[in-house]
């Protein structure tokens, strides 16, 4: 996220895009972070000898520019940058506040959009139809071109001239919060070949990071190319945390959405394993993990034992939102006799982890979502990469369908 930073920083952290009434001490909460970090088993593992050097040299270069109080904006991205220095996907800063709260009505909406901080946002200076008809033109494969979020938006992601950043522009708006030009993420090209963005929430204008996001099947993450209308790496109707179908020649089917370790899925992960160790019979299993963000190895784990018991050969789908300890599953069934991985590569964000209750900075505006879970041996080769599915699935037609097709052939 280097690219990035430097971008917003030179960019973005110079103009008035920033102004508004709420600063801190950010010198304060950038020390308060730095103690954090170097209790991180991420930390432990990754910052030794020369990097040590390199983190406080950063942490220097950052403080130098913490000699006032800052604008909170503009403290986030400084914190970003000094959290980012460890290659620990589940470690980021969180800023506690929008700059207007969810579902406002019209008059709070209107005073917004009078504020400094409203007419400061970031603009693009092109003009827009020119620009609609520049990308209507780019090439399928190309990550500039015309997306989709959802119903209230039809985004321009658009490459900065000079520069490897992408800017993504409002180029129609239903969201009455937001207007024709806007900026809403600024992204760029990470060293996975995936996309680092910074973007606005739609609802709040709360800055977020998200990062290392896949590009495919002309994604990125919540934004769909409009011409594009296949989404197969998704499960339609998907409600059911836990589900077992047996299909049509035979193979069984079981779909596990979440390994939340709350209570209540402890409760219904026993009653579901305790009921497949009547009905898992078949030889062949389709195990479905898509979008899957992981939760408790206590959750998971357990199938590992049923599997191998049964004898089954698993077939397990995974998808660019399978993440955290759903990869790690998936890596530990790959070890299992017969196992096929199919589908897309995996989030890449399953070296570490966090059970503990996140610190909030001393101004009160961060939140530090810092790791106390070491999983980097043996899951640090996936950090950033994710797990590559052995048999790539195409994006145009049903994914349990291929799976099905594969399994049949096999036989």
């Amino acid at each position: 996220m280097k690219m990035l930073f430097t971008f917003l920083l030179t960019s973005v952290f110079t103009i008035a895009s920033f102004a508004q009434v709420e600063t801190c001490d950010c010198k304060k909460d950038l020390d308060f972070l730095v103690k954090k970090m170097k209790r991180m088993p991420s930390f432990k593992e990754q910052v030794k000898n020369q990097k040590e050097n390199e983190f406080d040299a950063l942490y220097a270069q950052l403080a130098s520019k913490m000699t006032e109080k800052l604008p909170i904006e503009a403290c986030f991205i400084l914190l970003s940058q000094q959290m980012d220095f460890v290659k620990d996907y589940h470690a980021y800063v969180k800023l506690n506040t929008g700059f207007i709260k969810k579902d406002a009505g019209e008059d709070t909406i209107s005073k917004f959009k009078n504020s400094i901080r409203f007419k400061n946002h970031p603009r693009t200076d092109k003009d827009i139809e020119t620009l609609k008809t520049e990308l209507s033109q780019k090439p399928t494969s190309s990550f500039e071109g015309i997306y989709e979020q959802g119903e209230d938006f039809v985004m321009g992601i658009y490459k900065n001239d000079g520069k490897d950043t992408y800017d993504g522009i409002v180029l129609e708006s239903k969201n009455p919060l937001w207007e024709t030009g806007q900026i809403k993420f600024s992204a760029t090209k990470n060293a996975y070949g995936n996309y680092d963005l910074y973007y606005y929430d739609s609802n709040t204008y709360r800055p977020y990071y998200a990062k290392n996001l896949q590009f495919e099947n002309d994604r990125i993450w919540g934004f769909k190319k409009e011409k594009n209308e296949n989404s197969f790496e998704f499960i339609e109707n998907d409600t059911l945390n836990w589900d077992f179908k047996i299909g049509r020649d035979g193979s069984q089917y079981i779909r596990m959405k979440t390994f939340s370790g709350s209570s209540s899925n402890r409760r219904a992960q026993e009653n579901f394993i305790s009921e497949m160790e009547q009905k898992l019979t078949a030889g062949n299993l389709i195990l479905d993990l898509r979008t899957n963000g992981g939760g408790s190895y206590e959750v998971s784990d357990p199938f590992l034992k049923l599997f191998k018991k049964k004898e089954v050969k698993v077939y397990v789908i995974t998808n660019q939102f399978t993440g955290s300890n759903a990869e790690q599953f998936t890596v530990k069934l790959r070890e299992l006799e017969g196992t096929v991985h199919l589908g897309q590569t995996t989030r890449g964000i399953l070296a570490y982890g966090s059970d503990k209750k996140s610190p909030v900075s001393p101004s009160g505006y961060f939140t530090y979502n810092t790791t106390d879970m070491n999983f980097h041996d043996p899951f640090f080769k996936y950090e950033g990469t994710g797990v590559v599915p052995e048999i790539k699935l195409d994006f145009d037609t049903d994914w349990i369908e291929q799976t099905i097709e594969i399994l049949n052939n096999t036989k």
